[in-house]
């Protein structure tokens, strides 16, 4: 048996799943799961544009992730930390 955790929900959405459960003869985890899977199903090329987001600010390095993470421009980064070139102010020109 799989391991089960609990989740928060709102009151109504918890009485949706009891109800749910009850009508389709499942359990309350079953609703669940089957709940999140048609929503990745339905939500797919969504969740992997926001993937591949996040993958090339991660890729972008310091100043990508500080801009995306505080939602300025990356040359407000570069200003602030010093460097306006693009390298690291720490590192500076070779």
């Amino acid at each position: 048996m799989a391991s089960q955790s609990p989740i928060k929900v709102s009151e109504q959405t918890k009485e949706r799943i009891r109800y749910l459960a009850a009508l389709a003869d499942v359990t309350q985890a079953e609703i669940v799961d089957r709940a999140v899977e048609e929503y990745a199903a339905r939500h797919a090329d969504a969740i992997a544009e926001r993937i591949e987001r996040a993958r090339l600010v991660l890729a972008g390095g310091d100043v990508a992730i500080a801009s995306h993470l505080l939602d300025v421009p990356a040359e407000d980064i570069r200003r602030v930390a010093g460097s306006s070139d693009g390298t690291p102010a720490s590192e500076g020109p070779s």
